[in-house]
């Protein structure tokens, strides 16, 4: 979520002049334990700004757990001030959160969900999901897709792409079985991928000196690199110098990472999770394996590996796919677009 606001901020505020957004983070910059005090000063904020008129509308952006609290105090007191309010749903987890809730505490945040002006899904599968599970209006369901700035317009990166190697497999995401960690670790260790000439990069924060053990124990470390959380440009670098890009994720909603392999022109193989089948059609765009399976993700890896006119296939009807549907422009435009029919008063602020 993070990173996909990082682009989308930038875009809207350059290309919408008539526009004026402030950005209000709920969660703020510093440890965990901070948290309460940035809570109280953004419901603060939210507070006085409406109560004095400021506020033409209110786009909140809502992950799961704590997320989803303090992002319901922020929908009721705009709501209390007659303040329209758009919910953008981007959880991972959200599914499996809302399932494991009491049944009183489910209904309620449903209850408060229901009282948003519009809720933004981030795909298909988050629209299918809101509208039949949670029991929201369809008329109150937009679909967003995220998108990604084009790295090949951008100076250095289209060179750089001069440089790929198509036999380095890489992974960005935070490491852990979540995104499929214990499964690409598997699957590179098989023994018909083992043989195979490769290099992987997997980058990421998380546990990240358990999986370089783990790497050790399979005999991988001259092969695998787990350089730990890294940079956005050193991303873009990784992108661009990598032929194959890899996500197994268990669970997910649309992940930046792989609208940025696809922009970037990498052969993508991930799972049918969330909304990740808006961006990635099995033997079009890329390749699908069952979340989980490490014997597909080998087969998978091993199919990539030993046919690069597939490679090139999938990964130019993939830039094709994000040309189309998922660059950071086309996302902005229609941000900008919702805002314009929500808002009562264009001459006043949003704040998100």
């Amino acid at each position: 979520m993070g990173r996909f606001l990082a682009y989308l901020i930038p875009t809207l505020n350059r290309e919408n002049p008539d526009l004026h957004c402030r950005v209000i983070d709920s969660y703020g910059p510093g440890a965990f334990w901070q948290m309460p005090f940035w809570f109280g000063v953004a419901l603060w904020r939210l507070g006085w700004n409406a109560a004095l008129g400021r506020v033409d509308l209110v786009h909140l952006h809502m992950a799961a757990y704590g997320s989803i609290l303090r992002k319901v105090l922020l929908l009721m007191v705009a709501r209390t001030f007659g303040v329209p309010v758009l919910v953008h749903l981007h959880g991972a987890d959200f599914v499996e959160f809302m399932d494991r809730l009491p049944v009183f505490m489910r209904d309620f945040l449903i209850n408060r969900l229901k009282n948003a002006t519009y809720l933004v899904a981030i795909g298909d599968y988050w629209c299918y999901y809101v509208t039949h599970s949670l029991g929201i209006s369809a008329d109150r369901v937009v679909v967003i897709h995220n998108g990604v700035p084009d790295p090949l317009r951008e100076a250095g990166i289209a060179e750089r792409t001069a440089g790929r190697v198509g036999h380095r497999l890489l992974s960005l995401g935070e490491l852990g079985p979540r995104k499929g960690t214990p499964e690409v670790l598997a699957a590179l260790a098989a023994p018909e991928v083992r043989e195979l000439n490769w290099t992987a990069v997997l980058a990421g924060n998380g546990p990240v000196q358990e999986y370089r053990d783990e790497v050790r124990r399979l005999n991988l470390a001259e092969r695998i690199e787990l350089p730990g959380w890294i940079e956005s440009a050193d991303a873009w670098r990784l992108l661009a110098e990598s032929g194959i890009f890899m996500l197994p994720s268990r669970m997910e909603g649309l992940p930046v990472a792989i609208l940025e392999a696809m922009a970037i022109g990498a052969a993508v193989i991930t799972t049918p999770v969330g909304a990740i089948t808006d961006a990635i059609e099995e033997g079009v765009t890329g390749l699908l394996v069952p979340a989980g399976d490490a014997p597909a993700l080998a087969e998978a890896i091993k199919r990539l590996l030993r046919d690069p006119a597939l490679r090139v296939r999938l990964a130019e009807a993939a830039r094709r796919r994000f040309e189309e549907r998922f660059t950071i422009g086309r996302t902005a435009e229609k941000v900008a677009a919702l805002y314009r029919r929500v808002a009562a008063r264009p001459e006043r602020e949003s704040l998100m």
